[in-house]
């Protein structure tokens, strides 16, 4: 069996990530279906994935102990960063369509591959810029977005919750090197889950007594394939190849999502989605075969 190289194996922890990810658009659909709201979704998604990854470190025998100032950035990073980006992401889908909303969460990638080269994290390539420029031509034709009709509010959010996540990531790249993974994901999905638990309860939004039994799974599928798969994969994988090509290869999320609403949800797949699809996919497999690591820095720090 040939190793795989470290290139390679954050490449698919990443992709890895992205298809955890991608189940939440299913998974709050359904959620939305059995009555619940959005601060009712987004509380017991962090607040259930927090609960199992506490018992997971303790069956690993993982000791949750870090550095107090680590600890802050990590919790920070999930009550302001994460939680900040939900939320913007979750208001933008009030002004406008669901397509345009993920069009603009998914500039990201573009926004952490210009600051990561800003900040002298990266350097940047022919080979990234190429990788973008595709990514968002396939994205625009999977998502069919329009811009008729736009509501700048809702711009405003969708571009706020790319910049939010942006720095997130960021943040999180030099974070990372320092914390095992698991515990990195469990502290930043406990501070999200009681931020959100601390204002749904205090405003009253929180619908739990009323939520049927398939409510629950979707809430649960919500906490461990949209949270625990998707953030553990990512900071595992973006300590070995760095924060702008993990964004890249990220966005096989919107891919994934339409794949798997054609499959669970019977949508209907077109073909300019098809064509999309095929174009964000070779778009990392460009960003792969001319990418061989030496443009990220410290590589050779790693989590796990």
């Amino acid at each position: 069996m040939i190793p795989l190289s470290q290139q390679h194996l954050g490449a698919l922890l990443v992709l890895l990530s992205a298809a955890g990810f991608s189940t939440l658009a299913i998974f709050i659909k359904l959620a939305y279906g059995a009555g619940a709201n959005t601060l009712t979704i987004l509380t017991m998604r962090f607040v259930l994935a927090s609960l199992c990854l506490w018992l997971l470190l303790r069956y690993l025998k993982i000791s949750p102990r870090i550095p107090t100032k680590t600890a802050i950035k990590l919790c920070l990073m999930g009550a302001l960063g994460y939680g900040t980006m939900s939320l913007a992401f979750a208001a933008s889908l009030q002004y406008l369509p669901a397509s345009l909303s993920e069009m603009l969460l998914f500039t990201y990638p573009t926004i952490v591959s210009v600051l990561s080269f800003l900040i002298g994290d990266e350097e940047f390539s022919w080979q990234k810029g190429a990788s973008l420029a595709i990514c968002l031509l396939g994205l625009f034709f999977i998502l069919g977005v329009s811009f008729t009709g736009l509501s700048q509010v809702g711009i405003l959010l969708g571009l706020s919750s790319a910049i939010v996540y942006s720095c997130y990531i960021l943040i999180g790249n030099r974070v990372l090197k320092d914390v095992h993974a698991l515990v990195a994901t469990t502290y930043v999905s406990s501070a999200a889950g009681f931020a959100f638990a601390a204002y749904s309860i205090t405003t009253g939004q929180l619908i739990l007594t009323t939520l049927p039994l398939h409510g629950w799974l979707a809430l649960a599928g919500t906490a461990t394939f949209g949270t625990i798969l998707g953030i553990l994969g990512f900071f595992a994988g973006i300590t070995k190849i760095g924060a702008a090509n993990a964004s890249i290869i990220s966005t096989a999320e919107p891919v994934l999502t339409v794949l798997l609403s054609v499959l669970i949800l019977g949508e209907a797949l077109t073909l300019l989605q098809s064509l999309g699809g095929l174009l964000v996919i070779g778009s990392i497999l460009l960003l792969q075969l001319c990418t061989n690591g030496s443009n990220v820095k410290d590589e050779s720090l790693e989590i796990g």
